[in-house]
Parts: structure tokens; sequence; C-alpha cells
């Protein structure tokens, strides 16, 4: 899911939805993407969010037909639209309303029928602040975490980001999630982590089930419980999240019961056709390793995970340098798998990270280090009683008391790539209330 497209708008139930999800839900039914084509569902959804307001119906038309939704694909009359609705949003942020002033940012931020300026999103997110918003509390977090129109600071971030968690951002939540498992702004502290994607799922946030998912399925901040993994990948996979999805498939494609391979095997091939990079990389997972009812295939997998390398993805890194570690359907090549594993450890891959400390560890296709050792473990962010952590507590015991501070001060000085990214969430809760009127 495309975490820049955050648009929450509520329905008649007060659900909180995400209305890009929706149109591009609307769009899948119109072209019969993933499900069957029904124009009556398309037609039901872009109705609900056209009756709710002028200057969002604005942003609607600009999206179909910047997408080709049920009309002609025109950019520029996507555009046109898009300045309709900046035209709209400013009259109504300079009036002191929180809605439109948060929506203005957001056009700013990505250029939507306004030129693209970071900067003059951030002061409309401050100023949407200062009007009561909540939306812009969390989008002002954004910019500070990824600098945007702001000095990055994650200090900062995470201080918008407990204000707008305070006033029940589900959103809010799930990033601090994500900041306490990487411990940025933070100290790092998996349990904590876990804990907000609770509160955040439970308030409705998909990406926090998803997390919840596979938190549980490895043991991270929680004890490992498979079946509660499973539980979460369900509801997550429900709501269209590609990831839940694909490890969901993972889950029955492992199953000894053939009926659930099959079950598995038909999602993860399916999302493969469709182009989703997470089931593409557990398929190349299983092509690799096998399965009880599927033997590797090792030519087919090199050729999945060079796809995932092309599109940059670190896991597929990472997969091609175990090929080339253990010689599965290449040449066994140690230089060229430290090679693969790095690209992967740089791309924020953990299991790029644990492998490339592992052969420092043991200088086989690199020199051996015990200080890069140790940094490429600890930046895996291992979990208690992993492999990696006790592979890194060894390399710990067996430094010099130097060793160990150049060590430390080498993990001080480079914090590592970051994992994990998140965008902009537009509109606030009461836009899309029927019969209400905004906040004043």
């Amino acid at each position: 899911m495309d975490r820049a497209l955050k648009m929450v708008y509520y329905d008649e139930a007060n659900v909180e939805k995400d209305i890009f999800a929706q149109l591009s839900l609307a769009q899948k039914h119109f072209l019969g993407d993933g499900m069957p084509r029904d124009e009556s569902a398309t037609r039901r959804i872009l109705d609900q969010i056209h009756r709710q307001s002028r200057a969002f119906a604005a942003v609607c038309y600009g999206y179909m037909r910047s997408k080709g939704l049920g009309v002609a694909e025109d950019l520029g009359e996507g555009q046109q639209w898009y300045r309709e609705a900046a035209y709209w949003f400013n009259e109504e942020a300079t009036g002191g309303g929180p809605v439109s002033a948060n929506n203005l940012g957001y056009l700013y931020a990505k250029g939507l029928g306004v030129q693209e300026n970071a900067e003059t999103a951030a002061h409309w997110f401050e100023e949407a602040i200062e009007f009561g918003s909540v939306a812009a509390l969390y989008n002002l977090g954004v910019c500070y975490l990824n600098g945007w129109g702001v000095p990055q600071d994650d200090e900062k971030a995470v201080g918008y980001f407990e204000r707008a968690s305070d006033l029940n951002d589900p959103s809010a939540v799930s990033v601090l999630a994500y900041l306490y498992l990487e411990g940025r702004g933070v100290n790092r502290d998996p349990s904590k982590s876990f804990e907000f994607n609770m509160r955040a799922a439970r308030a409705g946030s998909v990406e926090a089930a998803s997390a919840l998912g596979y938190a549980l399925g490895v043991g991270l901040g929680a004890e490992r419980n498979i079946a509660e993994s499973i539980s979460w990948f369900e509801l997550a996979a429900s709501e269209g999240d590609a990831y839940a999805q694909a490890n969901l498939a993972m889950y029955f494609c492992h199953s000894s019961d053939l009926k659930l391979f099959n079950r598995g095997w038909t999602m993860l091939s399916h999302a493969v056709d469709q182009g989703d990079a997470s089931a593409k990389y557990q398929m190349t997972q299983i092509q690799i390793f096998g399965v009880p009812h599927r033997e590797p295939d090792y030519a087919n997998a090199l050729d999945l995970a060079m796809d995932l390398a092309e599109l940059g993805h670190p896991g597929g890194y990472h997969l091609i340098g175990v090929m080339y570690e253990h010689g599965l359907g290449v040449p066994v090549d140690m230089i060229r798998a430290a090679t693969w594993y790095e690209r992967a450890a740089r791309k924020g891959s953990a299991n790029g990270q644990a492998a490339l400390g592992r052969l420092y560890a043991i200088g086989s296709g690199v020199d051996q280090d015990n200080v890069l050792a140790y940094y490429w473990l600890k930046m895996s962010a291992p979990t208690e009683g992993s492999q990696a952590q006790r592979e890194m507590g060894a390399i710990h015991a067996r430094m010099s008391e130097q060793e160990r501070k150049v060590a430390e001060k080498y993990v001080s000085d480079n914090p590592g790539p970051r994992r994990g990214s998140f965008g902009l969430k537009p509109l606030e809760k009461d836009v899309f209330k029927s019969g209400r009127s905004r906040k004043a």
C-alpha cells in the first residue's frame, strides 16, 4: 500500500477509511483487478465521495482523470480539477479552516494543482495545527521524520506523533510503533512497539494489524504465537494489505495439508502475476528452500530474485546472496554472496545485515572484522534469543575492550539505513461526515 496516499474520512458508521484506498478499490472493481468486475460497486464508492464536499469532489475528479478511472485518462484535465480543489481549500484555509489548511498542505507536498513546494506544505500543516487539526499533527511529524520542508529531526517527529496519538489518531500510533521498533527518536523497545501496534490495530489500522502478524510470527516484542499471527494477517489481508496476503499465503504453502497448500500457492501465484513484490519475495523463498508439496526450483528462484533486485527490493538482494553462499543453482561464490548481502544490508534488510555480519565474523568473502561484524548484526535489530543475537554476543565477548569502544562508537556514528517509510494524510476525519459543519 502506498502510504503517501493517505486521505482519511469517516463513513456513516464512523469507521475510518482511506480515501485513496477506496478510489483504488473502485478502480479494481471497474477493471476486475483481483475481484469480479462490478461497475455498480465503482459507482457506489464514487457517489459516496462526491456527496460530501465540493473541494474533495474536485480532488476525486482529478484522481479519476489522472488514473483513467471510469473516464479517459487525461493528466492535464486531472491537474485542472486539482487546481479547483486547491482554490477552494485556500479560500477556506485563509479563513482559519483546519481541514482545508491541512488539505492545502498535502496538495503542495504532492504538486497537485499547485507547484510542488515542501516548505509551503509544512507551513500549511503548521497553520492547520494552530487551527486544531489532528491530521496535521501527523503530517508535520512525517515532514520532520523525512526532512520534507523542515530539517530532519526524529525527536521532533516523535513529539508530533505523540500529540496526535494522545488525540486517538491510529495512524500516529502506528508510526510510533515503528519508531520504537527502530529506535528512532526514542530508545528501541520492541515490547512498546508491539503495544502501540496492538492499540493501532484495534483502532482499525490495517498496517498495524499486518505488523502484529509479523511480530507474533517471529516473536518480536511478544511471545511467538503462530495462530495469533495468522489471525492478524487474515484480518489485514481481508482489507487488501498485500504484505499480509503474501505472508498468509506463505503460511498456507508450508502446511502439510494439500488443500491449504493449494490455496496458498494460488494466492501467491495470482499476486505474483499482478506484480506484487511481497508475494514475489515469498514465492522466491519457496522456490529456493522448497515446502512440503513443492520441490525447490533454483532456476525460477534466481529469475524471481533478479526481478526483485531490479526493483530495488532488498529481499531480492539477500536471497541472491543466499544462493551464492550455499551454491543453490549457482556456483558457491562467497565474494559475490558478500556483495549481494551488503547491497541488501545497505537497503535496510535485517536478513541481509545479519548475513553480512556473520561473514565479517568468520572472514568469508570479506576480510575478518569484529567491529563490522558486531555493527551489522546490531543493525539487524535481532530479537531476544535469536541466532543473530547469540552471534552478536559471541563477537562482543571475544573483542578487546578497545575494540568494544570502537564498535560502539561506530554504531553511534553510523545509525544505518532506515527501514520503512510513511506518507502524508491529507483529510481530517470530519470532512466526510455528511450533514455536519466543519470545525471552527
